[in-house]
């Protein structure tokens, strides 16, 4: 029996790029009764060895990996290797270093980011984004006194059971992380999952959500990563207040990238800076503009299968991002036991809107291309 699968990959109406792309092989269908995941390999029809990442659940293998390019209508054909002993062809890896409160993920050996997880802080951020020639594509400033809470990407939500756990002002509300779930990386990218407590400034406790940040393994021109997290009421009911001082997502841009820098922001129907974006839904917001004088943004991407979905915007000329349906729709109430869960995708790229082809992006996060097995009949 061959110890090969050939996989073919459709790009369907949509140029990729960098695109992330996930395929589930039953474990009825593979060619080996084991299975050393480590050992499983991938090359594309020329040779190249390109980087994979497999995670096994209990009936199937996931395959990972990424679409470097690919043109629209256009297939490319894939040949995976599960034999036994190979030696791994020398990738580029995406991996996460600890420290005191910190996981920083390196990608090719460098930063890419940090989570921070500082007890002495009042919420763990996700930071500094770094982007070309080392600049950050976010802003982290603890000196500011300038929305200081505003700690480059984070959850929060102004109003849980009437405490502010957005702002940081007298009895604010807290996050602490109770549990690490996961920490993993290889070539593909990296993931952590932690499960994080909401608290009231004394520490008693209001809901807590699951979250997963996954880092991908792109370069500083093109950064990806993707954040779910679901919001539960595990200790009772939660009422979320109707605040614009709320995401849950928020993301504070670089300084000089905010549009009163000279920077611009773009929703997915063309609509211009805060005038025009605020308050409106839309399926995406892009913001870019100058730091250390390359054009950088950062667009945020929203999943079709978010509750309520295309959110409301509650974004800023000053350089907040904050997708908030919470204001715009009223509130939301969890009874004991419910949840609420949300999906997105930031796309940190080079470039304004139209040449990093954001657009284009989204549609690989909500139409990724068509993967299936070349059976040996074709």
């Amino acid at each position: 029996m061959s110890n090969q699968i050939e996989l073919k990959v459709t790009a369907g109406n949509h140029d990729r790029k960098y695109c992330p792309v996930s395929f589930q092989l039953l474990k009825t269908s593979l060619p080996l009764s084991e299975l050393i995941l480590a050992n499983v390999r991938m090359y594309d029809k020329s040779g190249k060895a390109i980087a994979v990442q497999c995670e096994e659940t209990k009936d199937s293998i996931v395959l990972y990996w990424l679409i470097e390019e690919l043109a629209a209508q256009e297939t490319m054909i894939y040949t995976v290797d599960f034999s036994e002993g190979n030696q791994k062809d020398q990738l580029k890896n995406v991996e996460i270093f600890e420290r005191e409160n910190q996981f920083d993920i390196l990608i090719d050996s460098e930063l890419a980011t940090s989570y921070v997880m500082d007890p002495e802080l009042a919420k763990p951020y996700l930071g500094p984004v770094i982007g070309p020639n080392g600049q950050s594509y976010t802003r982290l400033d603890f000196e500011t006194t300038e929305h200081p809470h505003h700690r480059s990407i984070w959850l929060g939500i102004g109003d849980v059971n009437g405490v502010d756990a957005w702002n940081e002002r007298p009895d604010y509300g807290k996050q602490k992380i109770n549990h690490i779930q996961e920490k993993y990386a290889g070539p593909v990218f990296a993931r952590i999952s932690t499960e994080v407590e909401w608290t009231n400034f004394k520490g008693r406790s209001l809901m807590h959500d699951h979250r997963t940040i996954t880092i991908y393994n792109t370069p500083a021109s093109a950064r990806i990563i993707d954040l779910s997290f679901t919001l539960s009421a595990d200790y009772g009911r939660v009422e979320l207040g109707a605040t614009k001082e709320a995401g849950p997502l928020g993301i504070r841009v670089a300084e000089t990238m905010s549009v009163d820098h000279g920077g611009t922001i773009v929703n997915a129907y063309g609509s211009i800076n805060e005038e025009e974006c605020w308050g409106k839904s839309a399926p995406w917001c892009d913001y870019y503009g100058k730091v250390g004088g390359e054009t950088l943004g950062i667009a945020t991407f929203e999943d079709p299968q978010t509750t309520e979905f295309p959110t409301y915007w509650h974004i800023r000329n000053y350089g907040l991002i904050a997708p908030n349906n919470l204001y715009f729709r009223g509130g939301q109430l969890l009874r004991k036991g419910e949840s609420l869960t949300y999906h997105y995708r930031i796309y940190f790229h080079e470039g304004n809107t139209q040449e990093a082809l954001v657009a284009n992006r989204y549609q690989d996060f909500i139409h990724p291309p068509k993967v299936e097995v070349i059976e040996n009949n074709e």
